[in-house]
């Protein structure tokens, strides 16, 4: 979303003596940002994936997770291709505007535990099921894995003629399939956790592939890195948007092969807006 001068003013006079708010709206997006994205080698967008020119049947997006982690805890012989792409945003709302924001896909179906779904893109997509809105786990901050699988395997039942694309919430925050929390400092214990909650989020994703027919292909929004001592007090924790760091934009884009859907194309749905910023808040990303 656009921020005007005045607002921009107003928001400065506001926190000016906030030095986490530097850090987190000007030192991190703009100045550790460009740096990424004009340092020799560093993934730039001119090689991103642009996932709806793509060609899939169903899309699963796993969220924030790193391509060389899934490589470590998933058996990729089990696919029918893998390579490692570059996502168009290191966080959640960049891949969702970057992608959808703007354009009608009459064809697509998105299921999403994600708020940032509704948020930039809520009048993109033929029917969105906004998981996070209703079905929502208070106990356990996140929409879990089972809701979301099932409300996938409902959506291509009562639209069978449509693409769909399915946003998990793990290996993101939080850590629901591990004892491990994800604001723990610790690194070893942190990744630990990290691993634990993707593999628990896979077998969800494994009953998608076997219940819904088509190409199917697994990948991620963004991915995920963990910074301490002067890293982290600089911000550079998390899924931060603008850093173009391998370890936030190069995603798992893994192939299942099947007998293709026919799809059809319709009109797309109207945003609706209530209760994103709370859901946002809940999820940490405000």
């Amino acid at each position: 979303m656009t921020v005007g001068p005045r607002r921009a003013l107003s928001e400065i006079r506001k926190n000016f003596s906030s030095f986490n708010w530097w850090r987190n709206r000007v030192l991190v997006p703009y100045l550790f940002g460009t740096a990424t994205r004009l340092y020799p080698g560093y993934p730039g967008y001119e090689n991103a994936v642009r996932v709806m020119d793509e060609d899939w049947d169903t899309m699963i997006v796993l969220d924030a997770c790193r391509a060389d982690i899934f490589q470590e805890v998933v058996d990729l012989s089990e696919f029918d291709g893998y390579e490692t792409r570059i996502s168009l945003g290191s966080h959640s709302s960049e891949f969702t505007r970057r992608n959808f924001q703007g354009e009608e896909f009459g064809d697509t179906v998105y299921v999403s535990a994600n708020p940032h779904t509704s948020l930039e893109a809520g009048d993109a997509f033929y029917h969105i099921y906004e998981l996070w809105e209703d079905q929502f786990d208070e106990t356990a901050g996140v929409v879990l894995p089972d809701v979301v699988r099932d409300a996938a395997i409902e959506a291509h039942d009562r639209f069978p003629d449509k693409r769909l694309i399915v946003h998990f919430m793990q290996p993101h925050g939080p850590f629901v399939g591990s004892e491990v929390s994800d604001t723990v400092r610790d690194e070893a214990e942190y990744w630990r956790g990290y691993r634990e909650n993707l593999e628990y989020v896979l077998p969800f994703a494994e009953d998608i592939i076997e219940s819904v027919p088509g190409k199917t292909v697994v990948t991620a929004d963004h991915g995920q890195i963990h910074a301490s001592g002067l890293a982290d007090k600089l911000g550079l924790d998390g899924h931060k948007p603008r850093l173009r760091l391998p370890g936030l934009v190069e995603v798992p884009w893994a192939v299942v092969e099947d007998e293709r859907r026919e799809i059809r194309t319709g009109e797309t749905n109207e945003a609706s807006g209530e209760q994103i910023q709370n859901r946002l808040e809940d999820l940490g990303y405000l």
